[in-house]
């Protein structure tokens, strides 16, 4: 009973019976082949994808369904792009984001101030445009710095 023990901390705290249990199963695309160890507290697991490549892929990824695939599932339109810290296709996009009230990226009501503040994002800094009575003249600050994307996406091919 002991050496039973022994021999299955020694083979990452699993059991070989529980270990064969995983083999054979289906993930996505992915069919685990083999134990492939424990590092780090967490359990890994060799998979073949069914494109031909193999992955070795972290047990609670493959529960979760966060890893279907050796990666060619992945939608290269999804993939951020970035170039000189900046993302190419947040700043193409010109759409605001979700959580964005005023209707205009980079422009948000100040509670403190009570105003409409400017600011934008540009080669990982966060430069500030200024706060204004009305949103139109936020709005107007934000455009102007625009401009720095357009030149950006000229210099660098993306427009």
């Amino acid at each position: 009973m002991e050496e039973d023990r022994k021999e299955s901390r020694e083979r990452g705290g699993q059991t070989a019976h529980a270990r064969k249990d995983w083999v054979g199963k289906h993930f996505g695309n992915l069919t685990v082949t083999a134990y492939d160890g424990k590092r780090g507290g967490k359990h890994y697991w060799r998979c073949q994808c069914s494109c031909g490549k193999e992955k070795i892929v972290c047990q609670s990824n493959l529960k979760n369904g966060h890893t279907r695939s050796c990666g060619c599932l992945s939608n290269p339109r999804d993939t951020r792009h970035f170039l000189e810290g900046t993302c190419i296709e947040s700043i193409r996009s010109r759409k605001p984001p979700a959580n964005n009230k005023s209707g205009v990226r980079g422009v948000y009501r100040n509670q403190k101030l009570e105003r409409w503040t400017a600011q934008i994002t540009f080669q990982g800094r966060t430069r500030y445009l200024g706060s204004f009575d009305s949103l139109e003249e936020a709005a107007q600050a934000r455009e102007r710095a625009e401009a720095l994307f357009d030149d950006f996406l000229k210099k660098t091919g993306y427009m």
